[in-house]
């Protein structure tokens, strides 16, 4: 049996895995990345990358491959409506509205790109960054040793197993984690689940729509709580339709004339041709089962093992937002086992990974139901009374030394934000070098400490600790507005701002305050709980 060492053993090579591996490359980490399956989805799962998420792959350059990928289907169709069936009359249709502007807000916007076209991208990404990424290869066995991961993982092909010694283990392995399930972890429930069967079919809907270019359309036959929505073509349309298996059933009775029965009640037209498929080449199975649910696992770690993604969350589809968490739980994460391994931040920083991350699962998760109850009752989207963009960049994290809490965090309006510690910290237009960037694009490996022209005492004290931050003058490193940075990021104009790696303000100096090298070291203390 071979051996390999790693700082890092990443199980899942979803978009949530592959992310984590190309965010603790550029950190310097080393990762395996495994992976059951033998490529990346052939499904187009989540179809949105919200603007959080893309000023994450813009700070590490990953954005712009994605921007220029294959754009969703959705990009074209972006109607939804609710009725009895595709065919029949409206209850509601709504027009998705043009995304907020982000003008002063963000560097970046959302992309609609699917799942199925960012996994190879970011799987490009990662191994050009050096991860080692294997596919068709599983988890057969692992054991916390308490100073380290032991684990055993398997070819799926050939059978050859291989031990990898590791660090840590990230568990990104999907909703049902196995891993999460062999911790004993459980899981807070927020909506109790609906099981459903989803269900491809080729077929030409023109007639139906009757020119509508509808994305998303909930409907109440063959019975309430159906969605019918374009999958990957406008020839190719998924059927989502509640189930109520009986004890000891099966999904034999999903036969291809029982799926094609379904699909024409959902539409409307009895004798409309349409096919129904496998959705994954090379099976035979039409039905695929799966529970419309909201849950949060209890914790995000045990001992040497993490858990992302849909493996510690789960949410409905409505507003994007399961797999953009998971990739910014990723994010947190990677910076801070980064810290540890590299010996810049003491070990109780990774204790911050669950007290920040879990709230805003809860947020999102809370969030992502409301909105779906809302469109399965035929209510806009507008109904509810929290903003979209307030849960995606709009929530705070406990403030470095405050007490530790998982209570859900207050959101705000991202034009509201002012660099208050705990914060995403605000987007302003840069120069260097001739070229346009953004502060967003300062923050990725190291602490950030942010100053003006008049804050060269803040610079100097920063010297001795340029082993553990970078500093960033206004005026002399980069060009910005008089005064810009400083109103928005809340100081005076000779005042300093410490900004993590993951783009969250740390600290910002107080008017009048004296810099000092006593404070900010003490300020990194905090910050990576040493």
């Amino acid at each position: 049996m071979s051996e390999v060492t790693t700082q890092v053993l990443i199980v899942g090579g979803g978009i949530v895995g592959l992310s984590a591996a190309v965010f603790l490359r550029d950190h310097a980490v080393d990762v395996v990345l495994v992976e059951r399956h033998r490529d990346t989805s052939v499904l187009p799962k989540g179809r949105n990358l919200n603007a959080r998420t893309m000023e994450i792959y813009l700070a590490h350059g990953v954005e712009a491959d994605l921007h220029a990928a294959p754009q969703s289907v959705f990009q074209e169709f972006d109607e939804r409506c609710r009725a009895v069936t595709l065919a029949g009359e409206e209850i509601l249709r709504e027009v998705r509205p043009a995304p907020q502007t982000l003008k002063g807000i963000s560097p970046t916007e959302a992309a609609l790109v699917d799942q199925s076209t960012a996994e190879p991208v970011l799987c490009h990404h990662a191994e050009r960054r050096g991860a080692d990424v294997r596919f068709h290869t599983e988890l057969i066995d692992y054991e916390d040793t308490g100073d380290g991961i032991t684990a055993v993982i398997a070819d799926r092909d050939t059978g050859e197993r291989t031990t990898v010694h590791a660090d840590y283990l990230l568990a990104a392995d999907g909703h049902r984690s196995g891993i999460r399930a062999g911790l004993g972890i459980g899981r807070d429930l927020i909506e109790p689940p609906t099981p459903v069967v989803s269900v491809v079919f080729e077929a030409d809907l023109t007639r139906p729509l009757r020119g509508r270019k509808v994305a998303l359309a909930y409907l109440d036959r063959p019975e309430p709580g159906t969605l019918l929505t374009p999958l990957d073509t406008l020839r190719r349309w998924l059927l989502i339709v509640p189930y109520r298996p009986e004890p000891g059933g099966s999904l034999d009775a999903f036969t291809p004339e029982h799926c094609l029965k379904l699909f024409r009640a959902a539409v409307g037209e009895e004798d409309l041709p349409a096919r129904a498929v496998p959705a994954i080449p090379g099976s035979h199975q039409l039905a695929h089962p799966w529970e419309l649910t909201a849950w949060v696992a209890d914790r995000y770690h045990h001992g040497r093992v993490f858990l992302a993604g849909d493996a510690v969350h789960v949410m409905p589809p409505t507003g994007g937002l399961g797999a953009n968490t998971g990739i910014q739980d990723a994010h947190n994460l990677a910076w801070k086992l980064a810290a540890v391994l590299q010996g810049r931040a003491g070990e109780k920083l990774l204790d911050t990974y669950e007290t920040e991350r879990r709230p805003v699962a809860q947020l999102a998760a809370g969030f992502a139901t409301d909105r779906q109850s809302d469109r399965t009752a035929g209510r806009s989207d507008g109904h509810g009374t929290t903003d979209l963009l307030a849960v995606i960049m709009g929530y705070h994290y406990p403030a470095p030394g405050a007490p530790m809490t998982t209570a859900a965090p207050k959101a705000q309006h991202p034009k509201d934000l002012d660099g208050t510690p705990g914060t995403r910290a605000p987007h302003l237009d840069l120069t260097r070098d001739g070229r346009t960037l953004s502060t967003i694009e300062l923050f990725r490996d190291r602490p950030v400490l942010l100053t003006g022209p008049a804050g060269a005492a803040w610079a100097r004290c920063a010297r001795p600790l340029a082993d553990e931050l970078r500093t960033v003058r206004v005026g002399t490193d980069v060009e910005a507005e008089p005064e810009a940075w400083a109103h928005r990021f809340g100081v005076a104009g000779d005042g300093a701002v410490l900004v993590r790696p993951d783009g969250f303000t740390a600290w910002r100096s107080l008017p009048g305050q004296e810099p000092s090298e006593a404070t900010l070291r003490t300020v990194l203390d905090q910050v990576m709980v040493r």
